[in-house]
């Protein structure tokens, strides 16, 4: 019975993984399986996760700007004033602001106020009266900026309106997040793949490197051949067996690079290879032609509309609102203030009485108004700050040209790359079925003694490396034909729909 270990690069990790993180048999794999479980495990998509929640909690915190506030107060003291001139007073004022996305703030407000004020009395005269009097009123006013923070660009619409379109980017990057999984998961996927299939070439070649060492021995026992050539063919296996433990290694290494990008710790049976339940996609049989034609008309559309361009896109919109509001905020403050007031007072009624204390009249309504102006003798803040969001403006700019510019010459290249590599494909295919007949004719020539063991060797190295070069082939042709999908958006951004995702079907719409 085999014994269970973990694989060797959870080893060295195993302590750092997080409880929740699911355990994966990696002894069967496919690509649907490894998909699911990296988007649960993956710690990039969880970090990416936590940035789009703290882009939430700011656009909320910055949309609380528009909020209406009510402001209570109340003032309450109990016994005679320092000066001796009223006992026990009450005040109550509370106020409702409505502040608008204008930059604008409305507000209304009410008051109510009594106490008891002392009057003096005379020894033997008159005694000391305490006379109640009663205030109340109300207001209503408007708070205007008429030169800086008016308008659509004042300080807190615009801080919300960047951070409405930052949220908006940090949800886009994050499906882009996940496309960049998927690529780079299906390609360490394959990497794997043709990991274990050369695994597989080069096991059968150590086992026909040994095989043939053990005949020529015994050719050289029975005085067919001579001693020399033993090294010959010595020096043949050991140069397949050296080859064939690397192979062991690049399986270690791809898996390590797989099962990082999955996220999830695992398990892996000794001395043991893989199980892909996917079968390799022939490129041979790819309908390239067809597909790279519509692929290069369409390229400009396709790349501004994939999730990784659009989010540089909303972050540049994002630092163009910023810009116009501190281009628009560069202007000196001039704020006005505008309210109307109706306060009554009477005297000597009870508490109760605050309706009859409005009605009174006394001292009646009045109008204030107000005009604040600020001028600093050097605007260096705000021309400053202008000159930080113009600097970063121009960055996303560029940064985006160079999006597209650099999404487009890559798709052009791989378009390129892949007709001829689709083609050299096909021609290492039909190599290595000559390589294979030529290997076979040499060995009936040796046979016959009409063919020496150079000519045998090369002829069988050459067999072998054929067959090696049309698994690097496929590999490459695999691995570039991801990275084109996702650069031209053709990719699953949710587990429902890497159900039916087949990156190895190229329609044409």
């Amino acid at each position: 019975m085999k014994k269970t270990i973990l694989i060797i690069i959870l080893l060295a990790a195993g302590t750092l993984v997080v409880k929740s993180q699911p355990v994966v048999n990696y002894d069967t794999l496919s690509t649907f399986k490894i998909l699911q479980t990296g988007l649960d495990a993956n710690f990039s998509i969880k970090l990416k996760r936590h940035v789009v929640g703290e882009s939430l909690g700011q656009l909320i915190s910055t949309k609380g700007f528009f909020n209406p506030v009510l402001s209570f107060n109340f003032n309450g003291l109990y016994g005679t004033d320092p000066t001796w001139s009223y006992i026990n007073s009450y005040i109550f004022t509370g106020q409702l602001s409505i502040p608008t996305r204008l930059g604008i703030k409305f507000y209304s407000g009410v008051r109510l106020y009594t106490e008891q004020q002392i009057q003096m009395g005379v020894p033997g005269v008159f005694e000391t009266q305490y006379l109640p009097i009663n205030e109340s009123g109300m207001w209503a006013g408007v708070s205007l900026p008429l030169l800086r923070d008016l308008g659509r660009y004042n300080s807190a619409n615009v801080t919300y309106l960047s951070t409405l379109l930052m949220n908006k980017a940090q949800n886009v990057s994050f499906t882009d997040e996940i496309c960049q999984f998927i690529k780079n998961t299906l390609v360490y996927y394959y990497s794997s793949y043709s990991t274990v299939a050369i695994f597989r070439i080069l096991k059968d070649a150590d086992n026909d490197a040994r095989q043939y060492l053990s005949d020529i021995k015994t050719m050289i026992s029975d005085e067919q051949l001579a001693k020399a050539e033993a090294y010959r063919a010595e020096a043949y296996q050991l140069n397949i067996a050296q080859q064939f433990s690397l192979s062991r290694n690049d399986i270690v290494n791809s898996l390590y690079d797989l099962v990082t990008s999955i996220g999830a710790k695992g398990t892996f049976k000794a001395n043991t290879l893989p199980v892909f339940l996917d079968s390799l996609p022939d490129p041979a049989s790819f309908p390239w032609d067809q597909y790279s034609a519509y692929v290069f008309r369409n390229v400009d559309s396709m790349v501004v509309n994939t999730p990784y361009y659009k989010s540089q896109e909303l972050l540049t919109s994002s630092s163009l609102i910023a810009m116009n509001g501190a281009r628009h905020n560069k202007l000196n403050e001039l704020n006005l203030n505008l309210n109307y007031m109706y306060f009554g007072m009477t005297n000597g009624m009870p508490v109760s009485e605050f309706t009859q204390t409005l009605q009174s009249g006394s001292p009646g309504s009045s109008v204030n108004l107000t005009l604040l102006y600020n001028l600093p003798f050097k605007n260096e803040e705000r021309k400053g700050d202008y000159l930080t969001k113009l600097s970063s403006y121009e960055f996303n700019k560029t940064q985006l040209e160079q999006v597209k510019f650099d999404s487009k010459m890559q798709v052009i290249k791989l378009l390129s790359d892949l007709g001829n590599l689709i083609l050299l494909f096909k021609h290492q295919i039909r190599l290595a079925e000559i390589e294979k007949k030529t290997f076979q004719s040499e060995v009936q020539k040796f046979k016959m003694g009409t063919s020496t063991q150079i000519n045998l060797i090369n002829t069988y190295m050459d067999y072998n490396t054929a067959l090696k070069n049309v698994e690097t082939g496929r590999l490459g042709i695999m691995t570039r034909v991801i990275t084109l999908k996702y650069l031209i958006g053709d990719f699953p951004t949710s587990s429902d729909q890497l159900v039916n995702y087949n990156p190895w079907v190229f329609n044409v719409k």
